[in-house]
Parts: structure tokens; sequence; C-alpha cells
């Protein structure tokens, strides 16, 4: 919803009215808002994929779409309102590359099952299907993803190599955002961090701040994002780089936070990075240098 949209003034409304009287009840009411995902969109993928399964992760339950092939599985992850249909241009190249790829709709996204969702949903489905698969060698994964595949990682599922583009470092800025949006009082804001940590503690994650987790892996990883992000800041992707000993950076212009994902350089550069095609170096004690990725949008 827009800042100023009738809907946001009345919630925000009704929330101040009440947190005057119970921060914490306000606290728990704008928690479950902020989980709620936008309307669900069903997935639009190209190739079809050959099989469709479904598993279990915590309490949901997920789609996952499968293309056979004879090597290792590549797995894709998608971010926030989005689907497994958002990273479709990566099937057909990973394919042809020998690669098993999987495609998985997060909590409460595409088939899976749902209306609210967070990150700690996310990183349990992300491990779930890490775990499940045969042979994993790479996840490629799309902003709100990115948390959720580094997080599933730092938990010891396994995984070779990753490709994360235009994603968050961190979920705080977003829940200080939308706190901001409601005009929520501070102890409103305090309580629903409370309500956050709690979660954190129940999913056995001691943060959800890639800063802090990112140097204890590794994790090859190509970071991909565009300078001019209106979502995620490329500030987050060189923050992220600085963490995760060893990994690159790809900075492109022009692409925005979603048109990486069907720009064809992108998704080579990707697609050669995931599939172990460029030689990897030893992990420096400092970042890999930025490399440009020069694009004029059509």
């Amino acid at each position: 919803m827009a800042d100023n949209s009738t809907n946001v003034r009345l919630i925000s409304g009704v929330l101040r009215g009440i947190g005057a009287v119970s921060p914490v009840a306000a606290a728990s009411i704008a928690f479950q808002l902020f989980r709620l995902a936008g309307p669900r969109r069903q997935p639009r993928i190209t190739p079809p994929p050959d099989a469709v399964e479904h598993f279990q992760a915590g309490h949901h339950r997920i789609a996952s779409y499968v293309w056979a092939g004879g090597g290792p599985t590549v797995l894709l992850v998608h971010g926030w309102n989005g689907t497994s249909g958002d990273l479709s241009r990566f099937i057909a190249p990973l394919r042809d590359a020998g690669r098993r790829v999987v495609a998985i709709d997060l909590p409460a996204h595409g088939r899976s099952s749902g209306r609210r969702s967070d990150l700690t949903e996310a990183v349990q489905a992300v491990e779930a299907a890490l775990r499940r698969e045969p042979s994993i060698e790479a996840v490629i994964a799309h902003s709100f993803g990115v948390p959720a595949t580094v997080l599933a990682a730092s938990r010891g599922a396994p995984l070779e190599r990753a490709v994360l583009i235009s994603g968050p470092i961190s979920v705080e800025p977003y829940l200080q955002r939308f706190s901001q949006v409601l005009g929520l009082s501070g102890a409103t804001f305090a309580a629903m961090r409370r309500t956050l940590r709690r979660l954190l503690d129940r999913a056995g994650l001691e943060t959800v701040d890639l800063g802090t987790v990112a140097p204890r892996l590794s994790l090859p990883a190509l970071i991909v994002h565009d300078r001019g992000d209106r979502e995620v800041p490329f500030l987050s992707a060189q923050s992220l780089q600085r963490a995760m000993p060893g990994a690159e950076l790809l900075a492109t212009e022009g692409l925005g936070h979603r048109k990486l994902l069907v720009d064809p350089a992108v998704v080579e550069r990707a697609v050669r990075f995931a599939v172990g095609w460029e030689k990897q170096q030893e992990a420096p004690s400092s970042p890999l240098p930025v490399r440009e990725l020069k694009v004029v949008a059509g």
C-alpha cells in the first residue's frame, strides 16, 4: 500500500489508539500485518517443469518444481511477493549445462501454503529444500531469498556456491520503515522487535543480520546488485561483500531491482558461476574487487 493511502491512515489510527493503551497488543497486530504477503500470484514458468512436488517445512506445505537432469542440483529461490516463475530465465541455460533444476515457492507465496510468513519460515523452507535435494551444487536467490539462503547455509544446510541477487543484508530497516509508515510509537516498535527476537529464538537463529553471519561461512558467492536499485540499496550489496570472505560483487546499471532476472548478460554470468565454470580462487582476506556490468535498460 502507498504510504499515504486511506487504508494505511486507517490502520495507523487504529494501531496508535491501541498502542496508547497497550503497546504489546498493538505490536502483536502490527507484526501480523508485517508478515502478511501481498496478493498471491501463481507462478508462470517456462519451460514447464517435469514434475511438481510438495514437502513440509515447519507448518507450511512447500511447492517445488523440478526439471530433471543428470548433473548436480541448482536451487532457485525467489523474493518477497514473488514466485518461482520470477527466475524462469535461469532454467534453460542451467539445463543446457546438464544441471537438475529445482525452484520453490516460499511460504505464503505461489502454490505453497499460508497467507502470512516471515524470514524464519523462509529459512526453514530453503533449508528443507537443500537437505532433501540430491547433490546440491548452488543456489540462485533473489531479494528476500538472499537472507533466507545465507541463513539456511549458516545452519549447516549443504551448499557449494551461491548467486545472491538484489538481496538485503538485514530485515531491520524494513521493520523500521514499516513502523514509520504506520506512525507507531517507540514502545510499540520496541515490542515488535521483541516479538521478532522470540521468533528467532524459536527458530534457533542468533540473528537475521547477514553482516554478523556471513563472515563465519566458507561460501563462494557472486553478489549481483544494481546501483540504482530503489527497493534494496546498493550499499547492502557492498556491506555483504565486505562481510563474505572471497565474495565477488557484480554491479549493474539500469536494471533496478527486478530486471536483473531477465537480463541475458546477468543470467549468463550467474549460471556460469553457479555451475562452477568460473575458476574459484582461494578466499582472500579482503573482498574481491567490484566488477562493473554496464547495461542500458530498454
